[in-house]
């Protein structure tokens, strides 16, 4: 299946009510004040990690799958494709998450690759609709497409969220007409907006397609448990590639020299389960990263993590 394909027939599952509830996060948390991580507040940290690594479009809200995860992987040994697949689909049910069965329509698109830059330059020149579906708030910036194609990173990735309406899943943007209507036409998207409220929005952001490539030449070394979490967590969500790690526990520093981490960091963990409880329906941006820090504090608090961090095992098959 092409690209432009595999993005279609996402499209098309993408539209319809969420199927799963987030637990409603109160707006207010007690006893953060005396927790201390590092020297610093429990809600200073958890408000860091948030805001440091994640990494919506402008002007956009922070955005999860609402429908199943289906990852795809090309140019990979079938038994270690299979792995990753395996890993993925476990970290995504433990992060709230949902994981489509055998057959289903990819819509985490992973290559493999011993040349990452020209396969990026050649996936967006032969799919650009596929990478900026629509004028704003769907994807990065064009800067970001252009480091997109030019890194010399390990792994890149491209994250795609489309707004719904939260009540009937209708489309809350206009697309590119060729996404909307594969077959031609220019009639214009009109989309209902009920009950407004300064808090609540009646749009939320889904995840609609993401597309990750990783660069053999350049991840010698690097366990494929580890490598599998790094994915999960580009994949699950969305992660700045460009993002300050400093002081950070976190899979995303697996490429930072001297770094020890092995695995999704607990920090990691209780971020996507964060991600994927808090309310998807805050008024703006601003709050909606309010709530998944509330949310992540209450994590740490509830496990008693604050204070330490689990090794994970990164076993290879």
């Amino acid at each position: 299946m092409s690209i432009i394909a595999a993005i279609w027939a996402s499209m098309s599952l993408l539209t319809g009510p969420e199927t799963t509830m987030a637990q409603e996060v109160p707006d207010d948390v007690t006893a953060v004040e005396e927790v201390i991580v590092d020297g610093r507040r429990l809600e200073e940290v958890a408000r860091s990690y948030v805001e440091r690594l994640s990494y919506p479009p402008p002007g956009a809200r922070l955005a999860r799958w609402s429908r199943p995860i289906c990852p795809s992987i090309a140019n990979m040994r079938p038994e270690l494709a299979q792995f990753v697949i395996d890993r993925i689909a476990v970290n995504a049910l433990e992060a709230g998450a949902d994981v489509a069965g055998p057959g289903c329509k990819p819509n985490v698109i992973i290559f493999a690759t011993s040349d990452g830059r020209s396969l990026a330059r050649r996936l967006v020149s032969e799919n650009r609709l596929g990478f900026r579906p629509a004028m704003q708030h769907t994807n990065p910036s064009r800067v970001a497409l252009r480091e997109f194609q030019n890194s010399e990173k390990p792994v890149r990735w491209w994250n795609v969220a489309i707004p719904l309406e939260i009540s009937s899943g209708e489309i809350a943007t206009r697309l590119h007409g060729d996404l909307i209507y594969p077959d031609g036409g220019n009639v214009p998207v009109a989309v209902k907006v009920r009950d407004a409220s300064k808090l609540r929005s009646n749009v939320r952001y889904d995840m609609a397609w993401t597309i990750v490539i990783v660069d053999l030449n350049k991840t010698d070394g690097v366990a494929l448990g580890s490598l599998a979490d790094y994915m999960s967590m580009v994949s699950l969500s969305q992660m700045d590639p460009e993002a300050d790690l400093t002081g950070q526990q976190t899979i995303m520093a697996l490429f930072s020299p001297d770094s020890e981490v092995g695995g999704l960091t607990t920090w990691d963990q209780d971020y996507l389960k964060a991600l994927y409880s808090a309310p998807p329906d805050r008024a703006d941006p601003r709050r909606q990263v309010d709530a998944v820090t509330r949310s992540l504090i209450q994590r740490r608090l509830a496990d008693g993590a604050h204070d330490r961090e689990r090794p994970r095992v990164s076993e290879r098959p």
